[in-house]
C-alpha cells in the first residue's frame, strides 16, 4: 500500500517537481524537455500500474507533451507558458457549458475515482470551472508581466494552489458520497 501511494504520487507530481527544480538549474527549454519526457514516462507507468488510462491524465499529458514539443522545437518558452491559459480556459468553458446544459462534465472524467451524488458532481464541476477561470486570468497576467524564469515561480504557486484546492474538494465528496463509497466519497476498488 505504501509503495503504491509513493508510485501514484510520483506519477502525479514527479514531472512538475522535476520541471520546477530543473528550471532553477537549466534553461527553460531544457527544463521543458525534462518535463515532457517525464510526463510521457509517467503516462506509460500509470498505464502499466493501472492497466487503463483515465481521460483526465491523458488530456493533461497531451497538452504538456504537445505544447512542450512546440517549445523545444521552436526554442521558445511562449508555447509552454500559453499552454496553461489555453488548457485552463478550455476546461472552464467545457465545465460551464456542461453545467448550463445540466451535465456536470467532471463526472465522466472522474467517475472511476469518486462515487458521489449528482448534486456533488454539480458542485465540484462549478467549483473547478471557477478555479480554471481564475487560473486562466492569473496565467495571462503572469504571461504578460513576468519573464519565463519568473513564470516558473508563478507556476509553482499555481500548482500548489490547485493541489490544495483539489484536496479541499474532498469535503464535497465526503458530504455527497454514495453508499458504495469510502467515507471521502472515493470509489471502493476491490483487488
Amino acid at each position: 500500500m505504501k509503495n503504491k501511494l509513493i508510485l501514484n504520487l510520483s506519477i502525479e507530481f514527479g514531472p512538475i517537481l522535476a520541471f520546477l527544480i530543473a528550471s532553477e538549474l537549466l534553461s527553460f527549454v531544457k527544463a521543458t524537455a525534462i518535463f515532457v519526457a517525464l510526463t510521457a514516462m509517467a503516462l506509460v507507468v500509470g498505464y502499466i500500474e493501472r492497466r487503463e488510462l483515465a481521460w483526465f491524465p491523458v488530456i493533461v499529458s497531451a497538452s504538456i507533451i504537445g505544447f512542450g514539443l512546440l517549445t523545444i522545437i521552436l526554442d521558445s518558452p511562449f508555447f509552454f507558458i500559453i499552454k496553461d491559459t489555453i488548457y485552463n480556459a478550455a476546461f472552464a468553458i467545457v465545465l460551464f457549458t456542461g453545467l448550463y446544459f445540466g451535465h456536470p462534465l467532471l463526472k465522466p472524467l472522474f467517475k472511476e475515482v469518486f462515487s458521489i451524488s449528482d448534486r456533488g458532481w454539480k458542485i465540484m464541476s462549478l467549483r473547478w470551472a471557477v478555479l480554471f477561470t481564475l487560473l486562466t486570468i492569473a496565467n495571462e497576467i503572469a504571461r504578460i508581466s513576468l519573464t519565463p524564469d519568473e513564470w516558473v515561480i508563478f507556476k509553482g504557486f499555481a500548482t500548489v494552489t490547485t493541489t490544495v484546492f483539489a484536496f479541499y474538494q474532498l469535503r464535497v465528496s465526503k458530504k455527497e458520497r454514495l453508499p458504495n463509497a469510502t467515507k471521502w466519497g472515493l470509489k471502493i476498488v476491490r483487488e
